[in-house]
C-alpha cells in the first residue's frame, strides 16, 4: 500500500473565481499533526453547514482515481494531483467499492469511522475550471468519503493506516448509487439510513425522502447558485 499523503489548507479566494472563498487549496504536511474532532489542526473549511465537523472532520481520497481523471481531461492533465480534489488525505489501496459506512481504521495514534461519501459540489469546478467536473464525480462514484474522529491523536504522514474493524452498512459506492443513482427508492433508502455510523445530514435527507416521498434537487450544489437557481429552475 502507497505512503498516506497528508493536506491541509486555508480559507481564501479561488483564483478562477475571486468571489467564492474556499479551503480546498490544500498543501502537503509533512511534520506531525494533531487530528482533533473536527480534524486536522491547521485545516480550515469556509463552509462549515456543509463542509467539516465532527461527522466530516477527514477527507480521503483514492489515489488511483487520478489517472483516470487525467485521461477524461487530458488538456487540464497536471491539475490532477494528490490533494487536487481538496481531500487530506491521498492514499491508494482503497476504493468506494472497497470501504463500507461504519468501518473503522487506524491511522497513527487516532481511530477513524467512515461516516459517508462525500457530496461534490460546485467549488470544484471552479477550483480545477472545469466546469460539470462536480456532477461527473457525483455520476461515477469517483468521490472519496469523509470520516469523523472516534479517537483524537497525533498523526504523521506516511504512518500506518489499517482497518481495524469493519462496519455494516453498504459500501461507498453503493451508498452513492442509493442517494444519487436516481432508480433507488425506499426500500434501498430505509437500508442505507439503518447503517450504523452513517452521518447526521444524510439521515435527515434520507427521513425527509421517506417522509415525502421526493428526491431533493442537487443542482445549487453541483452547478452553484445562480439566476436559474434564484428563479426556481
Amino acid at each position: 500500500m502507497d505512503r498516506v499523503q497528508v493536506f491541509v489548507g486555508r480559507i481564501a479566494p479561488l483564483a478562477t473565481a475571486p468571489t467564492v472563498s474556499s479551503a480546498i487549496v490544500k498543501q502537503a504536511a509533512d511534520a506531525p499533526l494533531w487530528l482533533g474532532p473536527d480534524g486536522l489542526a491547521g485545516d480550515q473549511q469556509a463552509d462549515s453547514q456543509h463542509h467539516g465537523g465532527p461527522d466530516r472532520a477527514l477527507h480521503h481520497y483514492p489515489a488511483e482515481h487520478y489517472p483516470w481523471w487525467r485521461q477524461r481531461y487530458p488538456g487540464a492533465a497536471a491539475r490532477f494531483q494528490p490533494g487536487g480534489f481538496g481531500e487530506n488525505l491521498a492514499l491508494a489501496g482503497w476504493r468506494e467499492d472497497m470501504v463500507h459506512i461504519g468501518d473503522v481504521f487506524r491511522w497513527g495514534e487516532a481511530l477513524l469511522q467512515l461516516s459517508q461519501p462525500r457530496s461534490p459540489c460546485f467549488k470544484l469546478d471552479h477550483h480545477l475550471g472545469l466546469p460539470g467536473l462536480a456532477r461527473l464525480m457525483q455520476q461515477e462514484a469517483r468521490c472519496g468519503w469523509l470520516y469523523r474522529v472516534l479517537q483524537p491523536g497525533r498523526i504523521t504522514p506516511g504512518a500506518d493506516f489499517a482497518l481495524e474493524r469493519r462496519g455494516k452498512g453498504p459500501s461507498v459506492h453503493e451508498a452513492m448509487r442509493i442517494m444519487y443513482g436516481g432508480t433507488a427508492g425506499p426500500g434501498a433508502w430505509r437500508e442505507l439510513l439503518a447503517a450504523e455510523g452513517l452521518a447526521a445530514s444524510w439521515r435527515h435527507t434520507l427521513e425527509k425522502r421517506l417522509a415525502g416521498g421526493g428526491i431533493e434537487s442537487w443542482d445549487k450544489r453541483l452547478d452553484g447558485p445562480g439566476p436559474a437557481h434564484a428563479a426556481g429552475a
